[in-house]
């Protein structure tokens, strides 16, 4: 079916084959970075005797300015959302913009295991892929103005050991998401079901520029 052929049809219509090319895409994508980006899989046949992949932000809030991510190793991590120039990318200017920090945590030794060189990575991205983005004016009333849905991902990196016996330093990558679910004291307007099935997925992104 053509692009002519989908936006001809009636906006209910319309917007439901969108939502359904939102949902393929999101899988066949993640099976795509899951096939091409391997090192970001998680590795725990590989891991250290005793070892285990690391609770970053036990403590994550999220209000409308972005992420704040107290971790017990070290550091605390800061996450603004990015800002969107809405009227951009309804015009095919620009697609909606990510980002991402990094983020270096102290050495630790938990249950006899060492871990070295952590570091931590928090992105937030766009729940709409680039490519369906031109169909914006289609997507774009489904939200009801309460803003621009993104999701909060992360991915981590660093070395493990035993205390005792350390011969070999095994490297491990880890990876995820946070969702609505995760978070008790989110406040309710920041909750986005960006998959319309009545379960929040993302969260809204309220920073939008103002012509």
């Amino acid at each position: 079916m053509s692009a002519c052929n989908i936006l001809s049809m009636k906006p209910l219509y319309t917007l439901t084959i969108l939502l359904a090319l939102v949902g393929f895409a999101l899988l066949t994508g993640s099976k795509v970075q899951a096939k091409q980006a391997p090192e970001l899989t998680s590795q725990p046949a590989t891991a250290s005797a005793g070892s285990e992949n690391l609770s970053f932000c036990p403590k994550l809030q999220i209000s409308s300015a972005g992420a704040i991510c107290e971790s017990p190793y070290g550091f605390t991590a800061r996450l603004d959302f990015p800002q969107v120039d809405l009227e951009s990318v309804l015009a095919g200017e620009q697609f909606f913009p990510n980002t991402e920090a990094t983020f270096s945590a102290d050495d630790q030794v938990i249950n006899g295991v060492q871990y070295r060189n952590i570091t931590f990575v928090l992105r937030w991205e766009s729940t709409t892929p680039d490519f369906l983005q031109v169909y914006l004016t289609e997507i774009k009333p489904a939200w009801d103005g309460k803003g621009v849905p993104y999701r909060l991902l992360w991915r981590a990196r660093y070395e493990t050991c035993p205390v005792e016996n350390c011969e070999t330093w095994t490297e491990m990558k880890d990876r995820g998401e946070y969702l609505p679910l995760d978070i008790p004291d989110l406040p309710e307007e920041l909750a986005a079901d960006s998959n319309f099935n009545g379960v929040p997925a993302s969260f809204w992104n309220t920073n939008l520029t103002v012509k």
